[in-house]
């Protein structure tokens, strides 16, 4: 008999990002190298990043973690 072996992921947790459809009024979480390619995809049936998400996503940088850009952030001079 053929002996299976398992294969372990030695990456660790994965990151998973949230994408939305509004066409078909879907809500998917996905792994963030699959989510970054269907953003990158001219016709990706609709699939977008929330307004609340805490991802942002843009064609030079992908997909990364929202920056946050208040200029009220509770520093003090």
């Amino acid at each position: 008999m053929a002996e299976v072996k398992e294969k372990t992921k030695s990456r660790g947790k994965a990151t998973k990002v949230v994408l939305e459809c509004e066409k078909l009024g879907v809500k998917k979480e996905f792994d963030v190298d699959h989510a970054e390619r269907l953003l990158l995809m001219r016709n990706n049936g609709g699939w977008q990043l929330p307004a609340d998400s805490k991802f942002e996503f843009d064609i030079e940088n992908g997909i990364r973690y929202r920056r946050d850009n208040q200029e009220n952030s509770g520093a003090k001079e």
